[in-house]
């Protein structure tokens, strides 16, 4: 009778807290193909795209610089067979997946796809017919996965009304978990019911990051609207707990209306200088949509930054936030964010929401110190002895981002 206790015990357990899976100790790193061959939505992904950027993470920088996921998003699958087996789009990947997977590890990184909870994914990628979703067929998907060798599973929430009737995320999202867990591989599971139902104060049950609004796309409106949304989150992310996702990453823009590798950017050098930042701070998932064959140079300044990476990967602490504000500025312009990192230092970022430059002051009380250094994680600059309070001028929508210690 109690070993048959301890057994209902351990299974309750195990599905309360199917996160804890070994993976997603720290956001993760990588590249998605969603805006990289033709806009986002309408990605013409096949294996040659999918081995060519790989490839190319390695000579970039980026596989040293700790990126170490290659997704492959909602463009890879094509039906189901007579079994219920999800068969990827033979035009796209004619030999299947595993030589891809395996190419990808080749080049030791971690192979990822993209799957939808409800009946259908939520685009065709580009082709004329609806993509089949997960949903009842968890357990076989999961499987499928697992034996490919794919090691993080996004899952979206499109057409999730079947039957008339609204499937609940809390349910759906437990059981993928649950079938993934269950193959016994070490999957990262990403969540993106898009925000709807608070998933910061939940999803860390069943997910090991979680979409936490719309979706970002590649100009300030929206970019703006994420860093705002995510503002006051940070304490829900961290070890043991999971990642607040904010969505893809758009340095250097998304793809033209080509497959020629050309860049189309929506934002200034300064706006993706700015939601790297923010996003490093806040320990997000740090996923570059955007085509890596053809680095600019805006993508390897502000991609392959070190110094910011480092500040993202620090798990010492929660997620950084936004701490408070300068209010000579006006309501809500000149932002001051922090996150807790190693030996006592925080990473600050200055954030000038505003439509033109301001000073903006941080108080150093606002930080619990009198005496501070500081390093710009931008140019590497190093300011020793500030007393009191330090004053910059930061650009439209722009960032100043230090590494700051108290002096005794």
């Amino acid at each position: 009778m109690l070993s048959n206790l301890l057994f209902v015990v351990f299974a309750v357990t195990g599905a309360v807290f199917a996160n804890n899976n070994g993976v997603g100790l720290k956001p993760p790193m990588g590249w998605d193909m969603w805006c990289t061959n033709g806009r986002c939505e309408r990605d013409y992904c096949d294996a040659k795209e999918v081995m060519d950027v790989t490839d190319a993470m390695v000579t970039n920088g980026m596989k040293d610089a700790g990126y170490e996921y290659v997704i492959i998003s909602d463009c890879w699958a094509d039906h189901r067979d007579e079994n219920g087996n999800i068969v990827p789009d033979k035009d796209r990947f004619p030999d299947g997946l595993v030589p891809v997977i395996q190419h990808i590890n080749s080049k030791g990184f971690k192979a990822g796809l993209y799957t939808d909870a409800g009946m259908y994914t939520c685009s065709p990628g580009g082709r004329n017919h609806t993509i089949p979703g997960s949903y009842g067929h968890y357990e076989q998907d999961a499987n499928a996965y697992a034996s490919w060798g794919v090691e993080y599973v996004k899952v979206d929430w499109c057409s999730t009304k079947v039957n008339g009737t609204q499937l609940d995320p809390h349910k759906q999202y437990q059981e993928m978990s649950e079938a993934l867990n269950k193959t016994g591989k070490p999957i990262f599971l990403n969540s993106c019911e898009w925000g709807i139902d608070k998933p910061w104060e939940w999803m860390h049950q069943y997910a090991n990051s979680w979409r936490t609004g719309p979706d970002h796309h590649d100009d300030w409106k929206t970019t703006s609207k994420i860093i705002e949304l995510n503002a006051d989150l940070g304490d829900y992310a961290g070890v043991g707990k999971g990642w607040n996702d904010p969505d893809f990453i758009m340095t250097g823009g998304q793809s033209c209306n080509t497959v020629d590798s050309s860049h189309c950017p929506g934002m200034t050098d300064t706006e993706y200088r700015t939601e790297f930042t923010l996003w490093c701070l806040m320990s997000a998932p740090l996923l570059v949509v955007t085509d890596v064959r053809n680095m600019t140079s805006i993508m390897k300044e502000v991609l392959l930054n070190k110094d910011l990476i480092e500040i993202n990967q620090d798990t010492t602490g929660p997620g950084g936030k936004r701490i408070g504000f300068d209010k000579t500025c006006g309501e809500n312009v000149c932002q001051i964010w922090a996150k807790n990192i190693t030996n006592g230092e925080k990473a600050i970022a200055l954030y000038n929401a505003d439509s033109v430059s301001h000073n903006i002051t941080l108080e150093f009380s606002l930080l619990g110190w009198k005496m501070v250094n500081i390093r710009n994680l931008w140019d590497g600059t190093k300011y020793y002895n500030f007393t009191e309070s330090v004053t910059v001028v930061v650009e439209s929508h722009g960032v100043q981002a230090y590494r700051a210690s108290a002096v005794q």
